[in-house]
């Protein structure tokens, strides 16, 4: 009789486990998070790449056009 109590108690407990674990939201997502940022990351620095000529130039006029206007506001 008192085997078959203590395997009640534990499959009440299993079960019990078992549920807790499906609703709760316990967990690492910030593994998702990091993989998108790596991707925007990357994403970014092939643009870079493929047009860095292009993006130099264009900063280096307009910083420079910003810098040597005389005056201001």
């Amino acid at each position: 009789m008192e085997l078959i109590k203590k395997m009640s108690l534990l499959g009440i407990k299993a079960k019990k486990n078992a549920q807790e674990f499906l609703e709760t939201e316990k967990g690492d997502t910030n593994f998702i998070s990091i993989l998108v940022l790596l991707g925007i990351a990357l994403a970014l620095a092939g643009v870079f790449l493929a047009f860095k000529d292009q993006i130099i130039n264009w900063v280096d006029t307009n910083i420079g056009s910003f810098f040597s206007k005389s005056g201001g506001r």
